[in-house]
C-alpha cells in the first residue's frame, strides 16, 4: 500500500461492510464484458503487472469515494464495470478542493 498510495489513507474493506453500506454491486458479466477484456489485454500488452486476486470475489465491481476528514463523501463514484474509473485529473481536483 505504501508504494501506492504514498500518504493517502486507504480503507480494506475485507468483509464488504462499507461495500454493502455504499450499494455497490456484483455482475459477472459487466466484470467480464469485452470493454473490461480490452482493457486487461491493452494492459498486458504494455507490460503492466497483474496482481492476483488472492481468492476475493472478481465479480465485485468497485467503486471510487474520497472522504474529508469530517467524514463527508466529496467523491462518490460506483463503477459501472471495472474499467469504469475516474480520472486521476478529477481525483486530484476533488482533493485539492477539500479544506
Amino acid at each position: 500500500m505504501d508504494e501506492v498510495c504514498g500518504t493517502f489513507t486507504v480503507l480494506l474493506d475485507r468483509d464488504r461492510t462499507v461495500y454493502k453500506a455504499y450499494g455497490l454491486e456484483r455482475s459477472k458479466l459487466r466484470s467480464k464484458s469485452p470493454r473490461t477484456i480490452w482493457l486487461y489485454f491493452t494492459r498486458w500488452l504494455q507490460g503492466q503487472k497483474f496482481h492476483d486476486s488472492h481468492g476475493d470475489d472478481t465479480s465485485q465491481l468497485g467503486g471510487d469515494f474520497i472522504v474529508d476528514k469530517n467524514g463527508v463523501l466529496r467523491l462518490v463514484h460506483p463503477s459501472h464495470d471495472p474499467s469504469d474509473r475516474p480520472s486521476v485529473d478529477e481525483l486530484v481536483k476533488v482533493i485539492k478542493g477539500i479544506k
